[in-house]
């Protein structure tokens, strides 16, 4: 793995060239060598409450990260998940290193989406172009491709180029293809077949969901379906290998059915479902051989059974979540050179059912099993992104304290090199400070803690018509609810945090003097009165329904109402081997440290709306204002459609305000005055 140094980095990319106090490659020479800043970002906090029990080890061991989405920095307002990338490079190598004291084999695995969602990432003229290279420091085993990493031609286009070269055979992308003068060849490779250190033969596919936004054909990029792959020459030389575990890589949710019909039209699940697709076809091709998955796209822990010997595990978002999988009884004896007698540690002791033919569950995969498999034992487990747990964990460090001894000189020299690029980007400019966390899911719409509440009141502060167009008349103005990606959370609030909870850039256009009427038709239109209300709306398929719907049954939501001695509100994971939030103290819980849950139990509007008072049918004139991405959405109500076009299509407010921007003006507004004092993160 290359070592990445800052000075490297930015002269790599295009970014900001503003001095800043911080050290900035354009104004100051290199530091010394040895200059290295704290181990994570100095502005972020320590994790006030850590693990109550140790991890289960196996014959072979995962730890798995997925839609990072650029969070390298760490989220800086939340206790719980303070870690950056330096201090996840340490944690890498201090468990590999006891993963050879206990000699087993551990493989380091990412499903994707590095990202869309944070300064780091998205502040480059090329997508992840300084976020990528400060990623690349983790010496990852597997890794493939998300479809946010593909949505932009320049992006994909440097993935192949340079992140494919840094992981070379270890980056699959079996069904991810791009054209390269005239031919189309896999962004990765298509499939990885290798020994471990101790003698399993693994074989390795990444595959990728179809659900994409814009016209691949023109960005040259393919992404193929499972009936395609499964007739490629290299996967039918891949399934005639001598293998003993097969791992599946997919950017893909671990309970959705095989074709979805959302919001873009179908998409397929090419990994898991009932029909068919990949996994059930190596569990036909194979009946004994473990298939262990490795999901992501829809941002939760979640762990799924398949049969006795498959099943399947998706690890959070942002990184905040680090998940672990350990299996035991799958090495064969006559291959695996590894110690079958673990001692000292706990070792999986749960199985997967089988699976059954009479089964009606639409994301069971069927399998025919026999009576003759041995035994597979498994086990896996959360863990927070921070410091105290990867501490906890590595070196059995009890305390809140992390010895110095946890921390490699890689690990610190990546956290210096976030923390640079941090504010030579101008991410760490403070604005305000917010006074209270705002929710996307876990308030209801319109309360106060509901993040489209406070949405709503900034368009009103913010939007306002440029010079050019200075009659003031009523308006109404309409934002995509996908625009806000993430929680807005009590502390200080920065250029960074506001790229992480907006990170989309949308200029505000309108068509000028339309009716009452119609602007109220066309609110029905993109807002209809029956969205908005209810639980788990936001879901994607079946993603969360049934999950959500039973614990809707049997709890109540605690939006923000915590005792001083309830553990942090987080985490409190229910999936196929236990519910945290029923049974905290059971092994049986999935996460690493205990959590007072918040329930995401409602949803919001596909898109909102902010309307000045007194807008009604016999409002003359109104100026219906939105963000660029609805312009051919708004073209389209009925309402709209046939009255209105194109050229009827004017900018709103100067192009200085953009829907990255907004929510830094309108701190800067409300709470700006709180930047020079005290201001505190909540629990």
């Amino acid at each position: 793995m290359r070592f990445q140094s800052y000075y490297h980095l930015l002269y790599g990319a295009v970014i900001s060239s503003t001095c800043v106090a911080a050290y900035n490659p354009v104004c100051d020479k290199p530091p010394p060598p040895n200059e290295v800043t704290p181990f994570q970002q100095p502005d972020s906090h320590n994790a006030t409450q850590g693990p109550w029990r140790h991890l289960p080890w196996g014959e072979i061991n995962f730890l798995h990260t997925t839609d990072t989405h650029g969070w390298l920095e760490g989220h800086l307002n939340e206790v719980n998940y303070g870690a950056d990338w330096g201090d996840f490079v340490s944690f890498v190598t201090r468990m590999r290193e006891k993963a050879d004291r206990l000699n087993v084999d551990l493989l380091v695995v990412d499903t994707g989406d590095l990202v869309t969602g944070n300064g780091l990432s998205d502040s480059t003229k090329v997508p992840g172009r300084v976020s990528n290279d400060i990623f690349e420091n983790v010496e990852f085993d597997l890794l493939t491709v998300g479809n946010n990493d593909l949505y932009s031609e320049d992006g994909t286009r440097d993935i192949h180029a340079n992140f494919s070269r840094i992981y070379g055979d270890w980056f699959i992308t079996s069904n991810v293809y791009i054209e390269v003068d005239g031919k189309n060849v896999t962004v990765g490779q298509p499939f990885r077949y290798f020994t471990t250190k101790r003698g399993l033969r693994v074989m390795a596919f990444g595959i990728t969901l179809l659900d994409f936004k814009l016209d691949m054909k023109k960005a040259r990029t393919y992404v193929h379906g499972y009936q395609d792959v499964v007739q490629e020459p290299w996967f039918q030389e891949a399934l005639n290998k001598d293998v003993d575990l097969y791992v599946l890589l997919g950017h893909v949710d671990l309970r959705s059915g095989c074709a979805i019909h959302g919001k873009y039209g179908a998409k397929e699940n090419p990994l898991i479902c009932m029909e068919g697709y990949l996994e059930r076809y190596l569990r036909e091709h194979e009946k004994k051989i473990p298939i262990q998955v490795f999901g992501g796209h829809t941002h939760q822990r979640d762990f799924k059974c398949f049969d006795t010997r498959s099943s399947g595990l998706e690890s959070g978002r942002y990184a905040d979540t680090v998940g672990w999988l350990a299996l035991k009884g799958v090495a064969p004896h006559g291959t695996w050179t590894g110690n079958k007698t673990l001692t000292g540690v706990p070792t999986p002791t749960r199985t997967c059912p089988a699976a059954t033919s009479t089964s009606t569950s639409a994301d069971l995969v069927l399998a025919t099993e026999t009576a003759t498999a041995p035994a597979q034992y498994i086990d896996r487990r959360y863990l927070d992104f921070n410091r105290r747990t990867f501490a906890y964990h590595a070196i059995d460090a009890t305390g809140p304290d992390v010895p110095a001894g946890f921390d490699t000189p890689l690990g610190r020299k990546v956290s210096d090199d976030i923390w640079k690029a941090r504010a030579d980007m101008n991410l760490t400019t403070k604005l305000g400070c917010v006074p209270k966390s705002y929710y996307l899911w876990v308030c209801p719409p319109g309360t106060d803690g509901n993040i489209y509440t406070l949405v709503k009141d900034a368009l009103n502060l913010t939007v306002k018509k440029n010079q050019q167009h200075s009659a003031k008349i009523p308006r109404v103005i309409f934002m995509n609810n996908a625009s806000i990606r993430y929680d807005l959370y009590q502390g200080p609030f920065t250029v960074g945090d506001a790229l992480a909870v907006s990170p989309y850039d949308n200029t505000f256009s309108y068509i000028p003097n339309v009716p009452g009427k119609i602007s109220l038709e066309v609110v029905d239109c993109l807002v209809p009165p029956s969205r908005g209300s209810g639980l788990d709306l936001h879901s994607t398929g079946n993603m969360q329904g049934e999950l959500m719907m039973q614990q809707q049954q049997t709890l109540h939501a605690r939006h923000a109402l915590f005792g001083p001695n309830d553990p942090n509100p987080g985490h409190a994971t229910n999936n196929d081997f236990g519910n945290c939030e029923l049974l905290p103290d059971s092994d049986d819980c999935g996460d690493d440290t205990k959590h007072t849950q918040l329930q995401e139990l409602y949803s919001n509007p596909t898109n909102i709306d902010y309307r000045d008072p007194g807008i009604t049918d016999g409002t003359p004139a109104v100026d219906l204002v939105f963000i660029t991405h609805l312009r051919d959405t708004v073209l389209k109500c009925d309402a709209v459609k046939g009255r209105y076009s194109d050229k009827d299509v004017v900018d709103y407010t100067d192009k200085d305000l953009t829907t990255r921007t907004f929510l830094q003006q309108y701190v800067k507004e409300k709470w700006g005055a709180g930047v020079a004092s005290d201001c505190p993160i909540g629990k």
